[in-house]
């Protein structure tokens, strides 16, 4: 049998136990040293199981005499696993039951044999999208595979558009890239990447951007290697590039790591004036100066500094970029574990984003720009965080942002992103100039 099957089913469980799933997959493969396909495919399996947990659930639960908590780890990890390669994977029926009755053997579960085959036969032909529900939240929960907080979150926030936007996120993206002006340009790394076998090179809507497709990892490119491209998503590129930074300015990025944003404030100041890139935590701060390195950038100094807490060196800023840490509901597609918060401390840290808001604007010198960004889709951390400080600083004001994507929403010169939109992660964006 398929040792990749067994893979991610190890690595499932270990999930369940708590553990980061990027962490407790790579640990179970490292271990495993299985050839690339199968490594490719057990990572395709775990993820897509966490990915959709909840919608399988859904269809498992009804074939199951007992709820599905009381089942050995073990038996319900294989009976997820199998349900979907039954509704995802191109893999026959025949051969999908028949794996997951073998895994109960593989991991000492034999007893659950006939168990495992007969729940998953009934449970393939499950719909749940019919079941009776008894809210929209629990509704959206359950088949959009998040928890009912978060479900709650965007069935406040988007009402009956709730369901497209949490069903955005399973859909596959290119890599989005942005490429190193201070090296290269996007033309010439178009054809270096063509060149090494990229698939399907294209401009992304965001100005200077690139989209491709690789068939392993980016960062193994030599023109990554040579830092002449970043990886950097969308949203995260556009957020940058609204500070409009320009060269000789004072520049300041107070929560910088792992320093993508920073490396695109370096291109558009043409590694002239000051970048201060700022972070709180020390050990993430190698992180920046590993790109800066890689890039060429020679025009910043990284400040371990708690961006809510104030520091002389900064004032006086013509630009500062203030993006926060969040609850992460726009990077559901990338951080699959964000799915199942029960966000517990949301006003903690809401009161965090507006302490930084507060500080960042403070360092701002009068006609300068400050960007405040998240990559949420909860107005809390959002809209209502930044007109909670223009209601009590009437010395600033949200002015519209320099590029607006065309499926962006806009609403009192905010700009909230979409998952619809092809390419983008949710992210809120809001310019604020200091009068």
């Amino acid at each position: 049998m398929s040792t990749a099957r067994a893979a991610a089913v190890r690595a499932l469980v270990r999930q369940e136990q708590n553990g980061y799933s990027n962490l407790v997959l790579n640990a179970v493969l490292q271990k495993e040293q299985l050839p690339p396909r199968e490594t490719a495919f057990a990572s395709r399996l775990f993820y897509g199981v966490l990915e959709r947990r909840n919608l399988l659930d859904a269809c498992l639960a009804p074939c199951c005499a007992k709820p599905l908590h009381k089942l050995d780890p073990e038996v319900l990890a294989i009976l997820r696993s199998g349900l979907y390669q039954l509704q995802y994977l191109r893999v026959p029926p025949a051969a999908a039951v028949s794996q997951a009755v073998e895994l109960t053997r593989v991991f000492g579960k034999k007893s659950a044999a006939g168990f495992v085959n007969a729940v998953l036969r009934r449970a393939a032909q499950q719909k749940p999208q019919t079941a009776g529900f008894a809210n929209e939240t629990e509704r959206i929960s359950a088949l959009c595979s998040v928890s009912p907080a978060v479900a709650r979150i965007f069935c406040d926030a988007f009402g009956g558009e709730a369901q497209a936007i949490l069903e955005a996120f399973w859909q596959p993206r290119p890599t989005a890239l942005r490429p190193n002006t201070l090296r290269t340009s996007l033309p010439a790394l178009a054809r270096a990447l063509e060149e090494e076998g990229a698939k399907d090179i294209r401009p992304g809507e965001v100005p200077g951007s690139l989209l491709a497709s690789f068939a392993g990892s980016p960062a193994a490119s030599p023109r990554f290697a040579a830092g002449e491209f970043a990886v950097q998503g969308l949203s995260s590129q556009l957020a940058a590039l609204c500070l409009c930074a320009r060269p000789g300015q004072k520049v300041v990025d107070l929560c910088a790591a792992p320093g993508g944003k920073s490396l695109l404030l370096a291109q558009q100041m043409q590694n002239t004036g000051q970048l201060f890139s700022c972070d709180a935590a020390p050990n993430r701060l190698p992180l920046i100066q590993k790109a800066f390195a890689r890039c060429g950038v020679s025009n910043a100094q990284l400040l371990c500094q708690d961006a809510s807490r104030p520091n002389p060196k900064l004032a006086g800023a013509d630009r500062v970029l203030c993006d926060v840490p969040c609850s992460g509901l726009g990077v559901l597609g990338k951080k699959p574990d964000i799915r199942y918060k029960s966000l517990e401390g949301l006003e903690e840290l809401t009161a965090l984003q507006k302490a930084i808001l507060r500080q960042g604007a403070g360092y701002l010198a009068p006609g300068g720009r400050l960007v405040y960004s998240t990559c949420t889709l909860n107005p809390a951390e959002n809209a209502g965080v930044v007109s909670d400080f223009l209601r009590q600083n009437p010395q600033f004001a949200a002015v519209p942002p320099p590029f607006v994507p065309k499926e962006a929403r806009m609403e009192q010169n905010f700009m909230t992103l979409l998952p619809t939109a092809a390419g983008f992660d949710g992210f809120f964006v809001a310019c604020l100039e200091r009068l």
